[in-house]
């Protein structure tokens, strides 16, 4: 059975629903919203959810459709490692608790974990909501400078270890494709889909 990802939802739950319901297995790349009460609708075994940064971590854990802060996952036959977050460049703008918390990145501890997982299985999928700094790097705007920060930096740490045969991700609000180091990398707009 093919793998569906989705890009950000930013709380348009009817819309995700509705892409969701019309395919067998979905992975949700970030980015869902702050709300889940959707995930209702959705078969947890079928239909899963990588945590962005405009999630809330104070309820995720309560749904089995969050696969969690990063690891191996299999779902309609394909296989792929998984890490979620990214960093809020506007979180001046937004208050704990309410539109942004503080789990938004994965931290050290669990990233060593990560990376030790990484480097012994060598996946040939990633799906991630952020990208590697170095990805990241492409896709700035003319003026725009890149905001250092773990994601990108941990995320560049895994692609420098082993690079896969493909790696999806969300985060940016647009559409990207580019082949890099022999890695097929593709950045998924707000509810963009691609079936792998």
């Amino acid at each position: 059975m093919p793998l569906t990802v989705i890009g950000d939802v930013h709380g348009q739950y009817d819309r995700y629903v509705k892409i969701a319901r019309k395919r067998d297995f979905t992975v949700q790349i970030g980015d869902l919203g702050f709300k889940y009460g959707c995930l209702g609708n959705l078969d947890p075994d079928c239909h899963k959810i990588v945590a962005g940064n405009h999630d809330q971590y104070d309820i995720i854990n309560e749904y089995p459709h969050y696969l969690g802060d990063y690891g191996n996952c299999s779902l309609g036959g394909v296989d792929f490692f998984f890490y979620r977050g990214a960093y809020s460049i506007d979180r001046q703008h937004r208050t704990i608790g309410i539109d942004w918390w503080e789990q938004e990145q994965v931290g050290i501890d669990q990233f060593m974990k990560a990376r030790e997982l990484y480097r012994d299985t060598k996946p040939d999928i990633v799906l991630t909501h952020d990208c590697p700094e170095s990805i990241a790097l492409m896709l700035l705007e003319p003026g725009q400078n890149i905001c250092q920060n773990m994601t990108g930096w941990a995320l560049q740490e895994l692609f420098n270890i082993h690079q896969p045969k493909m790696w999806r991700f969300a985060h940016w609000h647009r559409s990207w494709r580019q082949t890099i180091e022999g890695t097929d990398f593709r950045c998924l707009n707000e509810l963009e889909t691609e079936v792998i």
